[in-house]
């Protein structure tokens, strides 16, 4: 298994029984394989042959002119302290594709993949944290990984991350680990954390967002709309209603309680886990292959 391949001797159970969704873990991972889609060849190919998305930014602060159409033009800006985020770019590489959709496949997930390169001295990207279960490999090069955990707004979903301003409110240790070439690092979702490169350093991000219990309600939602019973609408509530608020109130606590239950019977489906896995991979799988058309 991949994962296995990035964990190097260290056990998978228990990586996923300590770790997992808990707690960083950092290694000398045995991917040496996946080293080569981490490199300067990569980046000029995607930057001059696809559509990849690029950003930009140094020392916190987001470039603000077009994205580069060259290779030289992107190496300039590098040399300027510009860190390179190249964003879904399994889109618009087989390889890279491939790396997403085997990792969306052992750990159930969508795949939000980058690439990092950033110049030495420099560090793009102030604290934050993401709504990933986020696994780094470093390519090329040195970075430092400052993390630190987040007790003020743990599990955040990504349509609502809090600012990395929050994390210098944190009274949680900071500690530093340090990657070099070949090495691996797992931060969970919500962890705080933000890297600096001694060295010009290239790295691979895979984010995995795994599904939520929103997930399942969604899901659950999409039933339950072919049902009457939700579709009916509620009674006039609003100023020109014969009910006092007393009465609105009562109305309400008692449909919701009906409705409580549809909902139990819904969830209590037999058939509904099955079909939750399946659908789920499906929508992960698709997500993760290429769309564009520069390869």
């Amino acid at each position: 298994m991949l994962l296995d391949e990035l964990l190097n001797d260290f056990p998978r159970e228990r990586f996923l029984r300590e770790h997992y969704q808990r707690r960083p873990y950092s290694g000398r991972a045995a991917a040496e394989r996946l080293l080569q889609l981490g490199t300067w060849d990569t980046i000029d190919e995607l930057i001059e042959r696809t559509e990849c998305d690029v950003l930009l930014a140094r020392q916190d602060v987001p470039y603000t002119g077009e994205r580069p159409r060259t290779a030289r033009e992107a190496r300039e800006l590098f040399a300027q302290g510009y860190t390179l985020a190249l964003r879904q770019p399994d889109q618009h590489h087989a390889g890279l594709a491939q790396l997403a959709r085997t990792f969306s496949a052992e750990l159930h997930g969508r795949i939000n993949l980058h690439i990092y390169c950033t110049p030495a001295g420099h560090h793009g990207f102030g604290w934050h944290c993401d709504p990933e279960e986020v696994f780094i490999l470093q390519t090329t090069g040195r970075k430092d990984y400052l993390l630190r955990e987040n007790t003020l707004h743990p599990v955040p979903l990504p349509e609502a991350l809090p600012s990395g301003a929050l994390a210098a409110k944190e009274t949680t240790p900071v500690e530093t680990r340090s990657l070099s070439a070949g090495d691996f690092i797992y931060i969970p979702a919500g962890h705080w954390h933000m890297a600096q490169a001694p060295e010009e350093a290239i790295s691979i991000s895979i984010g995995l967002m795994a599904p939520t219990p929103l997930d399942v309600l969604d899901m659950v939602r999409a039933t339950l709309a072919s049902n009457p019973v939700w579709r009916r609408r509620l009674p006039a509530l609003g100023h020109a209603s014969g009910l006092d608020d007393a009465r609105k109130l009562e109305l309400l606590r008692t449909l919701f309680t009906e409705l409580g239950g549809e909902l139990q019977r819904a969830l209590s489906d037999p058939g509904l886990p099955l079909r939750f896995l399946a659908q789920t991979a499906r929508f992960y799988l698709r997500a993760a292959g290429i769309r564009g058309s520069g390869r």
